[in-house]
């Protein structure tokens, strides 16, 4: 990548002095970042990588993945960083399926030398979906793409330089990724250390705002999404969000979640089966699959998600669950999302998932997995509270409480709990 296209490199020469980020204890200033960046890409480049090869990274966040990621770009080559909860067995699967050129667990300086395994994928940034429901993929980005859904979410939500982000998601995650390139490209400041007091901008899942009230007192914007919201407090500015891997991060925002629209750059629709079509700029390029990139969309390049949503002229659009998910119970189609949001209204409750479990007469039935505030809360005091808020064919008719539910990532890990469900039956 030209220096000139690179948005680090442009926010060197334009706010050099401007605080890039800022840790606990330390800041970094847009030129050192950049600095940093620079020494990583002769780095890379002193043991033989060059543009075209899949370099990848198990690291924690901090300001030397954040300088890395913008070396491996301006070489032209692709980085994927892995989740650092991925056991073993399963980093050695994610290797062979990327094939990649290098992998770092310490980006301490000097790295080894080595002979590059050849690779020619010229993209950006490769990252592993969630795969609640199966073997995750691996999206593919370029770099134009990650930047145009940056730029439209910086002007759609305010950001402005000296603004503060707190980097409250991963960078093996599209979110984290997200708010890394928006404060780029705004001059604002990326925060590390969430006792900062001069935080503007924020970035939730609905359970990180149910266990820990933000408090800080420049707060403009904060976001909400990747699970169903049930409190939408008026007193926070809060901005419901709508996302995925496959479109760069944000692709709808509302102050409420039933009323959400588009930002720039991006285009939706709903299917006559209620799933969630997009399509636009900043769509990926598709998954690596057996050494390939496959674009799944149709002839009109719409991308199906498999959410399901519904639309309406008035308010916008509302997503209501994952299409995966729905099941069908004496001929009545379920949402699991609509039953949770429900259980995540009552008091009792800290989290909660809905999953279906086999029925002779009724084909399945929803079951109500919880974490609870109390160890004695039991399934007639739920369905007891669920009644006048649930048709009866809705309600849970089994609990298990579970001290935490499963997560992969920042979702509710379904597939987990079913097993734990199905092993706790069978004992």
């Amino acid at each position: 990548m030209p220096n000139c296209l690179c948005p680090l490199k442009n926010a060197a020469r334009d706010a050099p002095n401007l605080i890039a980020i800022l840790g606990k204890g330390f800041s970094l200033t847009f030129s050192e970042l950049d600095q940093a960046a620079d020494t990583y890409r002769a780095e890379l480049q002193r043991i033989g990588l060059a543009a075209g090869h899949r370099i990848v990274t198990y690291h924690p966040t901090d300001w030397r993945l954040i300088a890395f990621f913008f070396a491996v770009w301006r070489l032209g080559a692709s980085i994927c960083p892995l989740n650092l909860r991925l056991p073993p067995l399963q980093i050695s699967d994610s290797l062979s399926r990327l094939s990649p050129a290098l992998y770092l667990t310490d980006l301490s300086l000097p790295f080894q030398p080595l002979r590059p395994i050849p690779s020619s994928s010229f993209s950006s940034l490769f990252l592993f979906t969630s795969g609640t429901t199966g073997i995750p993929k691996i999206a593919v980005h370029s770099l134009n793409s990650l930047l145009t859904n940056a730029s439209s979410a910086v002007s759609g939500l305010d950001l402005q330089p000296n603004d503060q982000w707190l980097l409250s998601l991963p960078l093996f995650h599209v979110g984290g990724i997200g708010i890394l390139l928006r404060c780029i490209l705004a001059r604002a400041t990326l925060v590390l250390d969430e006792r900062s007091p001069q935080i503007t901008h924020l970035s939730y899942v609905p359970s990180q705002l149910y266990r820990a009230w933000p408090t800080y007192r420049n707060l403009r914007c904060l976001l909400l999404g990747g699970a169903p919201i049930h409190a939408f407090p008026s007193c926070l500015p809060l901005y419901a969000t709508y996302g995925l891997t496959e479109m760069g991060s944000i692709v709808t925002v509302g102050r409420k979640p039933n009323s959400m629209h588009p930002l720039s750059g991006r285009e939706i629709k709903i299917a006559e089966d209620g799933e969630i079509l997009v399509r636009g700029p900043c769509l990926f390029q598709g998954y690596w699959e057996q050494d390939r990139i496959h674009l799944p969309i149709d002839e009109q390049g719409w991308f199906a998600t498999k959410d399901i949503g519904r639309f309406c002229p008035k308010e916008g659009f509302a997503i209501l669950g994952r299409k995966d998910w729905q099941f069908i119970s004496g001929g009545e189609n379920i949402q699991p999302e609509e039953i949770e949001l429900e259980l995540l209204r009552l008091p009792e409750i800290i989290d909660a998932a809905v999953i279906a479990l086999p029925d002779a007469e009724f084909g399945q039935r929803p079951a109500a997995v919880i974490q609870t505030r109390f160890s004695n809360y039991t399934l007639h005091q739920m369905q007891s509270a669920l009644k006048p808020r649930l048709p009866k064919f809705k309600i849970p008719i089994a609990l298990f409480i579970f001290d935490e539910i499963p997560k992969n990532g920042l979702k509710t890990d379904r597939k987990k709990i079913f097993e734990l469900v199905t092993r706790e039956l069978l004992n």
